[in-house]
């Protein structure tokens, strides 16, 4: 079974038409990254190949449920999963001066 998280499983529910979703789609482990990564482009565009079996793809959100539906998906994230920020810490993460 894929893993969505938690916003992709939303947007699923309740998709946007024209809007697009930047997403992490992590290859399961006995599926072969390059294989999966021609089944993504047929569904969205593939914008990156990452580590570990991984791929940045952008997607219409229409069509999350056929990605979701693709054979050898260990996971659906955004593509914000990737990045490290601060979130609403504001003034308590300062540059140490």
């Amino acid at each position: 079974m894929t893993y969505l998280s938690h916003p992709v499983r939303r947007m699923c529910e309740e998709p946007v038409e024209g809007e697009d979703v930047s997403l992490r789609v992590t290859a399961a482990e006995d599926t072969d990254p390059g294989a999966l990564a021609g089944r993504l482009d047929e569904v969205g565009t593939v914008e990156k190949r990452l580590r570990f079996g991984a791929f940045r793809v952008t997607v219409p959100q229409p069509r999350l449920d056929v990605l979701r539906g693709l054979d050898g998906i260990e996971a659906i994230e955004t593509a914000n999963t990737l990045g490290v920020d601060a979130g609403d810490a504001g003034e308590d993460v300062g540059s140490g001066e």
